[in-house]
């Protein structure tokens, strides 16, 4: 349960960072480190239900911060945290060079679902090729912020699962595991 609460403090603080940066740096150079927190979560966490949990209630403190539509954000970390899950599960994504590849080709698949959502409830126009050119230079921009970002996830993942693992394999007080039975 604390590695959960400490997942959820690291994509709240990757929130407000983004939001930071957003303030100072022009959109598609800015990247987008709370989706990367749900994508280090999706490529590394080994507990499923929480996983999705997490993607969604992050995907929708974007939705709340972003001023998108309601739930956007949130269906599309939902799918990206299962296609990094699913990707993890099915591929050799250990190294540095899958992983960016990996998050390069989701990022412009999340950036044309975002505009081809927005097209289809707001009827804005139809994405064109400025939008693949900006999707390109944020995919870059957060593959460059991945290996950190992947990092704290897999750090705070450690650091907490071990404390978890260790507390369940002690022994309720009175309970002798040698004979089997209570003292």
């Amino acid at each position: 349960m604390k590695s959960v609460a400490a997942l959820f403090v690291v994509g709240v603080l990757a929130l407000v960072v983004q939001g930071a940066l957003a303030r100072t740096i022009p959109p598609p150079f800015c990247p987008d480190l709370a989706w990367l927190v749900v994508v280090g979560i999706g490529l590394r966490w080994p507990h499923f239900v929480s996983g999705v949990v997490l993607a969604v209630v992050l995907g929708y403190g974007m939705d709340l911060l972003s001023g998108s539509l309601m739930g956007q954000h949130a269906l599309l970390r939902l799918v990206s945290f299962l296609a990094a899950a699913l990707a993890a599960r099915q591929l050799d994504l250990s190294g540095g060079v899958p992983v960016g590849i990996f998050v390069l080709v989701m990022t412009v698949v999340y950036g044309m679902a975002m505009v081809t959502s927005l097209s289809f409830f707001v009827d804005a126009n139809r994405p064109g090729f400025d939008v693949v050119g900006a999707s390109l230079a944020h995919a870059l921009v957060n593959v460059l912020a991945t290996g950190p970002m992947i990092g704290i996830v897999e750090r705070v993942q450690a650091r907490f699962s071990d404390e978890e693992v260790g507390r369940r394999g002690a022994m309720p007080l009175g309970f002798d595991s040698g004979r089997g039975g209570l003292l």
